[in-house]
């Protein structure tokens, strides 16, 4: 089902991805510097940055252990690697994919849209595009159990947010043509059982964007378990770039990506 709900398994396993001849390792010690040319400075991200939020996935059965699936995500970001405070980004995702009940999900396609502040066109800073993603379902349910990840690509960043270095002087915005990947990890996902119908809660923003990106007509979004989930997440994002002269393929600790690879391949 959703892919955002799996448990992020830590930066350990080895994923293929990017051009023939390439290998990608996650960027270490970058820069970050969430509000632009305000009056913080850039902080320096050892690993990650932290996020949290929630999701709502939308199945349509094609049979009785089969589905497809949208999901539409937002979500926030105010720390690095957990300890380090930053100005609050936001971030939204879609998506789509399939599924079978008591086994896995896979998405075929994808957007993650990064904003310094509100969600709007103005305070765009990133968007990204997906080339992989894959997770695991717990038992015969079409609850996330935990190991989920996901791979984009850079299509843009704007200048003055993203570093190299410390004095700001290397701007990533830069680097998208050679490849630049985002790794999404969700990670601590679980169901909001309070979610929808009388006295439920409700989330504006979530319901806006799966009714601009799938379906207008749902004004409630709701979670019954089977058809409708809302998930609620915590995890990370991690930069990648390629490294020709590595061998060591990007480690995101997400078991089978790279069989998703190779299938799409």
């Amino acid at each position: 089902m959703s892919k955002f709900n799996k448990a992020f398994l830590a930066i350990a396993s080895t994923v293929a991805l990017g051009a023939a001849g390439e290998a990608n390792a996650y960027l270490t010690n970058w820069y970050l510097d969430s509000d632009g040319a305000g009056a913080n400075t850039a902080v320096q991200v050892q690993e990650y940055v932290d996020l949290n939020g929630r999701a709502y996935i939308h199945n349509n059965f094609t049979s009785p252990n089969t589905f497809n699936f949208n999901e539409a995500g937002t979500f926030v970001s105010n720390l690095v690697d957990s300890s380090t405070s930053i100005v609050a980004l936001n971030s939204t995702f879609t998506g789509t994919g399939s599924g079978v009940v008591g086994s896995g999900i896979s998405f075929s396609a994808g957007a993650l849209n990064i904003y310094a502040g509100a969600v709007n066109a103005s305070n765009l800073i990133g968007t990204f595009v997906l080339t992989a993603g894959e997770g695991s379902l717990s038992g015969t349910s079409l609850v996330p159990n935990g190991q989920i990840s996901l791979v984009l690509q850079a299509t843009y960043l704007k200048s003055g947010y993203f570093f190299r270095d410390a004095a700001a002087t290397q701007d990533l915005s830069t680097e998208i043509a050679s490849g630049l990947f985002f790794g999404f990890a969700s990670t601590n996902a679980s169901t909001l059982a309070n979610w929808g119908g009388n006295g439920g809660a409700t989330d504006t923003n979530l319901t806006n964007l799966y009714n601009a990106n799938f379906d207008p007509d749902i004004t409630h979004i709701s979670n019954d378990g089977t058809q409708n989930l809302v998930i609620s997440n915590n995890g990370q994002f991690r930069l990648q770039v390629p490294e020709p002269t590595s061998l060591a393929l990007l480690g995101l600790g997400l078991a089978g990506l790279a069989s998703v690879r190779r299938r799409k391949s």
